[in-house]
């Protein structure tokens, strides 16, 4: 007796399979790539806010001026310290860390915090300008590398030292 008991798929089903499959990932693999680009710009932006919060809590906490830059190379930024003198001075320049790099393919623009590339925290958690005393407010704005992916995020200051 010759048994009808076939186990598998044949050559044309596996074929199919594969074709349909093809053509499902050359279908949404482009969007699912600017997608990805789209979210470096987003992480970017995260990491860079949370650098200038971080800033803030520090210079509170300790009692120093911590400084953030935007103004190294597009795709970098510097963070920095000073702390007061015991004759209750402060030094002429803060003591600086990094650069440190944004994410692949990413950079920031129009870094402006009241004129300046540049701002730093005081003790009391306000921002100020890097020349003196003037409270600072402003933004800067992280964009992508990438050609054909528009995304952009800005990331504000306002005089109370508050960053979103």
């Amino acid at each position: 007796m010759l048994s009808n008991n076939r186990r598998g798929f044949s050559l044309v089903e596996l074929a199919v399979v594969l074709t349909v499959a093809g053509l499902l990932l050359a279908i949404t693999a482009p969007g699912l790539i600017r997608q990805l680009n789209s979210q470096r710009v987003r992480d970017a932006a995260q990491v860079l806010r949370d650098e200038m919060r971080l800033a803030r809590q520090k210079a509170i906490t300790n009692g120093t001026r911590n400084y953030v830059y935007c103004g190294v190379n597009p795709n970098q930024y510097m963070l920095g310290t000073m702390t007061q003198k015991t004759d209750g001075t402060w030094p002429s320049s803060p003591t600086w860390r990094g650069p440190f790099d944004l994410p692949d393919k990413t950079k920031h623009i129009g870094a402006n915090f009241s004129g300046n590339v540049s701002f730093f925290y005081d003790p009391s958690g306000r921002p100020k300008v890097p020349a003196g005393t003037s409270a600072a407010s402003g933004s800067v704005k992280l964009v992508s590398l990438v050609p054909g992916v528009t995304d952009t995020t800005t990331i504000n200051l306002d005089l109370s030292g508050s960053v979103w």
